[in-house]
C-alpha cells in the first residue's frame, strides 16, 4: 500500500512539475530542426569566437548556453531572443558590457563569469524579470544603480573580484532581500 501511495505521489509531482522542463538540444543535434520547434541549445564548449548566424534563426528559445568558447562580445543580433530566461555566457573573453541583454526582456538569469567585463550597462535596470546575476571572477568594481530596482533579483555573484567593505556593505544594505556572494573584503580598492 505504502509503495502504492509514493509511486502515485511520484506520478502527479511529474504531472505538475514536468511541464518546466525543457529539452536541452546540443548544437550538432539542431542542424536540420525546425528553429520553431526548439526552445533549449547548449551550444557550450565548441570554440566560437563569432555566433554563426544560424543561431538567429532559433528566436523562441528560452535557455542559451554560450558558455566555454572564445567570444568577445555578445552581438547585436542576439536581441531576437525576446522569451530568453536563461543565458550563460561564461568563461569566453568578452569585455565589454553586454548591451544586449537589455534587449531581453524575459531574462531571469544571466551568467557572464569569468570573463573580461569591467562594467555593466545601466539599462540592466529594465530587467524586471532577473533573478541571478554570476558576474564572478570579472574585473568589474562598480555596480549601475539602476540594479536596484530589480525587485526580483535573489542572488548575486561577484566572487574572486577584489572589492572594498564600502562597496560590499552599500549593496547589501541597500539590497538587503538579495543574497549577495563575495570574497572577504579587501582594502587596496578603497
Amino acid at each position: 500500500m505504502k509503495l502504492l501511495l509514493a509511486l502515485t505521489f511520484l506520478y502527479i509531482s511529474n504531472l505538475s512539475f514536468g511541464q518546466d522542463t525543457l529539452k536541452i538540444y546540443r548544437w550538432e543535434e539542431i542542424q536540420k530542426a525546425n528553429p520553431d520547434t526548439i526552445l533549449g541549445i547548449d551550444a557550450s564548449k565548441l570554440k566560437w569566437t563569432q555566433i554563426p548566424e544560424k543561431l538567429y534563426t532559433f528566436k523562441n528559445i528560452k535557455y542559451l548556453n554560450l558558455a566555454k568558447n572564445k567570444l568577445t562580445e555578445l552581438p547585436n543580433e542576439m536581441g531576437v531572443f525576446k522569451s530568453l530566461k536563461t543565458l550563460d555566457a561564461t568563461k569566453n573573453n568578452i569585455d565589454n558590457a553586454p548591451i544586449v541583454i537589455c534587449q531581453m526582456p524575459k531574462l531571469q538569469r544571466l551568467h557572464l563569469a569569468r570573463n573580461k567585463i569591467s562594467s555593466l550597462p545601466a539599462c540592466i535596470g529594465y530587467l524586471s524579470d532577473l533573478k541571478v546575476l554570476d558576474i564572478w571572477d570579472n574585473p568589474i568594481n562598480t555596480l549601475p544603480e539602476e540594479i536596484s530596482s530589480l525587485k526580483k533579483l535573489e542572488a548575486v555573484d561577484m566572487r574572486a573580484i577584489l572589492l572594498g567593505p564600502h562597496f560590499q556593505q552599500k549593496w547589501q544594505e541597500s539590497m538587503p532581500q538579495v543574497k549577495w556572494y563575495f570574497d572577504p573584503p579587501c582594502h587596496c580598492v578603497e
